[in-house]
């Protein structure tokens, strides 16, 4: 039995539809988190993360004996042949064939494990195509893995609240009312919520917005008649609406407005299918497309793209704050804890912070519904009686490879030149990001969440702006205009903005000072802000030596910072990735394990 066991109950969660994901939470928090598409190389993956469960299991060393609970984001239970589960709705409601509303862990002796049933042989149009990766069909691999013993309790939590308790459960306010806030496109019906979290672990439902007046709809449309895939390209129409100009009527003015806590849109969205729409810009998961795209479209007659871009992002902005502002008054608490895909725009989150200020402000790194895995599980331990709320000390949740594991990769991969360089490491990065070097890195765990935190990061020297085409050209292969973000020395971080410095995750834009517009113009956006990671040794002792180093020879305690990956990949997830990427020239250079790797001229 593994040690993390031994610390008390154990929790698998699980999301498996887009951005499927897999995480292991105990009562002291999130134990293990890892995406599928980290695996699968499919981003984005929609489906059961059936790799992804194996990996955690192989990295904590557990079995299906250690696991107590299963929990799944969603309210539509996945196996109803089981009479060991309960399905927890929106507003905290319960119901099953044989647990109570709120029931307590209690261990039970192992009971012979009924044979799977067959596999359906229909599963609805939407998986249409990749019906091999729909949960149906794993049935005997969970069998296997003894997860559908009947000891196990299958707890099934729907869509928004596995948002809101990812957030609340790991925002480690513990002590006072927390304001608990969820956006995104859609999930189980609805689009948004708004919860009390109480002192005592509750999180009661205050309000919920219906899918059809989802503000994240709203913005996904005009992502997708921006030319971006929605769902993905977002952050593009972030980017872009920076080159916009204010001043203009919006025609988006009143689409989606709030009313009580609640946004309520003139348009009641409707959903396609994005590969029958696009049939020569497929993408390899059955994504959905909004339909009212086609009326955002007409905009561009009138307007160019980074006009229609920022008429977009301020009308979110509004919106936001808005709601967030009834939310703090239905809920009477001043602490915020948000989560859900729309809670990624840093733009917004840092006009809530300006314009509202909360007395503490907490994004969930792992926002979008890949971080709903954690949140399921974090929320059916609260059900046991097993945790109420704890914190998130690293998001460093992924697995790792050891060094033999790495060197043994290296010892397979021709055309590479390996310098094991142990100690040396961080003043060789620091070096070779002096001479202009573009270097990926590959170090510890895997991070949570779209935003790489350092461990498979791409490093770059920020104080010439031209490396951002650089990088453009050599891995990005992605738009001019979407900006790329410092990391930063803690005791440096005051010297390039105002206010608070605690920024671990990159949720949040800051406004950049004039120093940081004159030292470090690589990682300022056009419209002056930036969205920065602030470093320290207890957050990241490998990065903070880097950036010492690199702040020895140039005197800035500052790097670019940008995921390893290539545009339309994930992010690096194995050493056999990171390699290919050095191999095909999108990086000079690879910070793996204690090695420095470059290509064989």
């Amino acid at each position: 039995m593994s040690t993390h066991h031994k610390a008390g109950v154990l929790a698998l969660g699980i999301h498996c539809l887009h951005d499927a994901s897999v995480a292991v939470c105990s009562p002291a928090g999130c134990v293990f988190a890892l995406a599928e598409e980290r695996v699968t190389r499919i981003k984005h993956h929609y489906g059961f993360p059936m790799e992804a469960v194996r990996i955690a299991f192989r990295e904590l060393a557990i079995t299906g004996q250690d696991i107590d609970i299963v929990a799944i984001s969603t309210h539509q239970p996945l196996f109803p042949f089981q009479r060991n589960y309960v399905t927890v709705e929106l507003d905290g409601q319960s119901s099953g064939p044989v647990l109570p509303r709120l029931w307590r862990w209690r261990p039970r002796a192992p009971k012979p494990v009924p044979p799977p049933r067959a596999t359906a042989s229909f599963v609805g149009t939407a998986w249409e195509g990749f019906e091999s990766r729909h949960w149906s069909h794993f049935h005997e691999a969970m069998n296997e893995l003894g997860l559908l013993s009947p000891r196990i309790r299958y707890v099934y939590i729907a869509h928004h609240r596995a948002h809101a308790a990812s957030t609340f459960r790991l925002a480690g306010m513990t002590g006072e009312k927390v304001c608990v806030a969820t956006m995104d496109g859609k999930g189980d019906g609805y689009s948004g919520s708004v919860f009390l979290g109480h002192e005592d672990g509750r999180l009661e439902l205050i309000r919920a917005t219906p899918a059809q007046h989802s503000l994240g709809s709203f913005y996904q449309a005009v992502t997708e008649a921006l030319g971006f895939v929605p769902v993905e390209g977002e952050y593009k129409t972030m980017g872009l609406a920076a080159l916009g100009k204010p001043g203009l009527p919006n025609p988006f003015d009143g689409l989606v407005e709030v009313e009580d806590g609640r946004t309520r849109s003139r348009l009641p969205w409707t959903f396609r299918s994005y590969n029958a729409v696009y049939p020569t810009k497929q993408v390899p998961n059955p994504l959905g497309s909004v339909a009212e795209t086609e009326l955002f479209r007409e905009h561009l007659e009138r307007y160019d793209p980074a006009q229609l871009a920022y008429f977009a992002q301020e009308h979110l902005e509004r919106t936001m704050v808005a709601l967030i502002r009834d939310a703090l008054r239905l809920t009477g608490a001043r602490r915020l804890a948000v989560a859900g895909g729309v809670m990624l725009n840093v733009k917004a989150n840092g006009r809530v912070r300006d314009e509202l200020a909360p007395s503490a402000y907490f994004v969930f790194p792992d926002a979008a519904d890949s971080g709903l895995s954690i949140g399921a599980a974090m929320e059916g331990l609260y059900l046991a009686g097993a945790a109420t709320t704890t914190s998130l000390p690293s998001p460093y949740l992924g697995h790792r490879y050891t060094d033999d594991q790495i060197a043994a990769t290296l010892a397979r991969t021709p055309d590479v030149v390996v310098d094991d360089a142990g100690d040396r490491l961080p003043a060789k990065v620091a070096a070779e990001l002096v001479r202009g070097s573009v270097i990926g890195t590959f170090q510890g765990r895997l991070e949570v969440g779209p935003r790489a935190l350092g461990n498979r990061s791409v490093l770059a020297d920020p104080r010439h702006p031209v490396i951002r085409e650089r990088i453009n050209n050599i891995l990005k292969g992605r738009e001019w205009f979407v900006p790329f973000a410092p990391i930063v020395l803690e005791d440096e971080a005051k010297e390039y903005w105002d206010g608070p410095i605690d920024y671990r995750h990159m949720t949040f834009t800051v406004a950049a000072s004039p120093l940081a517009k004159e030292r470090v113009p690589g990682v300022v956006h056009v419209d002056g802000t930036m969205r920065p990671q602030v470093v320290n040794i207890a957050a990241n002792a490998w990065l903070q030596a880097v950036l010492e180093a690199f702040r020895r020879l140039t005197g800035v305690g500052v790097l670019i910072n940008t995921s390893f990956n290539r545009h339309g990949l994930p992010i690096v997830g194995a050493p056999a990735d990171a390699l290919e990427h050095l191999r095909q020239g999108w990086v000079d250079g690879l910070a793996i394990g204690r090695y420095y790797v470059t290509r064989r001229m």
